[in-house]
């Protein structure tokens, strides 16, 4: 997805903050990990969750999970199952498009809502893309890109985000992260669908207590 440059209100930390795990679950889904990557997730910092938020306790404990599974995969084995979970002939293991969970099919009307809601915000797909734009990690890109679209003032910025997820993360993207947990040979994806799923859950919590 394209990004939004021009500079003129802020982005605040913890803005920042939740673009980057946009930025890296879209990473994550859209190709095998670098191995770059994959050291710099092994090595990164726990995550110290607000007291009594449920779904903050169960981001940092799947961030830690997701630590130890870079921590402790190859690389090469990791670009393996990437491709056996997500490009093996046939239905893949792990159906990532919002179609798919929202009416049994591809390339359905969510696609084409979706398709909409990009243009308006001026957002649309890079040429080199051949996967749908309603891919989960597609998805996550957008977001990241909303949180970091400096041309809006906050309040637009964050009714944009809220509109956006509510739209097309919210009713799907959690059997998504589920299904890529449960996958037949998701062993690192296993952790990344969890990570995944805990930060949208989050997302959804904090989206309820701004609205």
């Amino acid at each position: 997805m394209t990004t939004l440059e021009t500079r003129a209100a802020p982005v605040s930390p913890e803005d920042e903050d939740r673009a980057g795990f946009y930025g890296l679950i879209a990473n994550l889904l859209a190709q095998p990990p670098h191995p770059v990557l994959l050291a710099s997730l092994a090595g990164a910092e726990p995550l110290e969750p607000e007291a009594g938020i449920a779904e903050a306790e169960a981001l940092a404990r799947a961030w830690k999970g997701l630590r130890a599974a870079a921590r402790d995969g190859d690389s090469a084995a990791i670009a393996d199952e990437w491709r056996a979970l997500f490009t093996a002939p046939g239905k893949p293991q792990a159906v990532m498009h919002a179609s798919w969970y929202l009416t049994g099919f591809m390339m359905e009307k969510p696609l084409a809502v979706l398709r909409d809601d990009l243009a308006t915000l001026g957002l649309a797909r890079r040429d080199s893309c051949g996967e749908p734009e309603d891919h989960l990690a597609a998805l996550c890109d957008v977001m990241r890109a909303l949180l970091i679209d400096v041309r809006r003032p906050p309040a637009e910025r964050a009714a944009a985000q809220e509109n956006f997820f509510n739209r097309h993360l919210r009713p799907w993207a959690a059997a998504c992260c589920t299904a890529l947990q449960n996958a037949e040979d998701a062993r690192f994806y296993k952790s990344v669908g969890a990570f995944s799923g805990a930060f949208l859950a989050l997302e959804m919590r904090m989206l309820e207590i701004e609205a």
